[in-house]
């Protein structure tokens, strides 16, 4: 193997490693930043009641309740702060896996067409 394509191949490991990394962080930051900063921020700007369940010592769940007039103005915002922070870590977990099993077939496929 000659010194242009072991570079080659160090590139491409780069690649895979650093897009493995975007694929397993990236979604949990996105999570992270939604219950730690978003959710809070917007439920104070629509003037949400919080609410808390603390189902052991690290853990609290928080979602938050608001009155109809806000809810029938704003379905959409209301609705996504009423789900409890448990269920977005949730959905962002369960994002992390589709996004780790769709690049997952798209290594395999582009390995294929390689052989091929």
């Amino acid at each position: 193997m000659s010194t242009t394509d072991e570079g080659r191949e160090r590139k491409s490991q780069r690649r895979l490693t650093l897009s493995f990394l975007v694929c397993m962080v990236g979604p949990l930051v996105v999570g992270v930043i939604l219950n730690a900063l978003v959710r809070p921020g917007i439920a104070t700007a629509l003037g949400g009641e919080r609410h808390s369940h603390s189902s052991g010592v690290r853990s609290q769940d928080t979602w938050w309740s608001f009155d109809a007039d806000t809810v029938r103005q704003h379905p959409v915002l209301t609705g996504f702060l009423e789900a409890s922070d448990g269920l977005i870590a949730v959905w962002t977990l369960a994002a992390t896996v589709v996004i780790l099993l769709l690049r997952w077939l798209v290594i395999v496929l582009m390995t294929r067409s390689r052989r091929a």
